[in-house]
């Protein structure tokens, strides 16, 4: 691991919205990193309502 970005906020709502201009905002280069992935996760329909469970990734992936 190269870093850890965590944010927080008031509501699950607001810690997202934070959490997405982060991810826009965060630069590394140089080598591969999965921000494009957790951009995607900010975005999701499901994770923003909480509508998670243990096959969210899989069906985030198969998308």
């Amino acid at each position: 691991m190269i870093g850890k970005l965590i944010v927080h906020a008031e509501t699950r709502e607001d810690a997202i919205r934070r959490m997405a201009r982060a991810l826009d905002e965060y630069i590394i280069e140089g080598i591969k990193t999965t921000i494009f992935f957790h951009k995607r996760i900010m975005t999701n329909k499901d994770f923003i309502e909480g509508n998670i469970d243990t096959s969210f990734l899989e069906r985030i992936v198969l998308e």
